[in-house]
């Protein structure tokens, strides 16, 4: 259960926002679309990797701890895609 709520969820989550960020910046004449789907390609897969490792790794921890983390290490792509926004 623990790789469905460190692993998973954090993914669907990432990709839901640069599906939902490529489809407001289509037609629009932005390449913040396209940006967003050049940093989804290689950093969902690889957070999705660092969240599964980390949780194999650390099964002595509380459980809360381990997912509260994975979803930390999760938001650095949204957050990365949010200040390619703003500039």
């Amino acid at each position: 259960m623990i790789y469905f709520s460190a692993v998973l969820i954090p993914t669907l989550l990432q990709c839901l926002f640069v599906f939902l960020v490529i489809e407001m910046n289509t037609g629009n004449g932005s390449w913040l679309g396209l940006g967003a789907l050049l940093i989804g390609i290689f950093a969902i897969p690889a957070t999705s990797i660092v969240n599964f490792i980390y949780a194999k790794s650390n099964k002595n921890i509380k459980a809360s701890i381990v997912i509260a983390k994975c979803f930390l290490i999760s938001f650095l792509m949204p957050i990365i895609i949010l200040l390619m926004m703003v500039f």
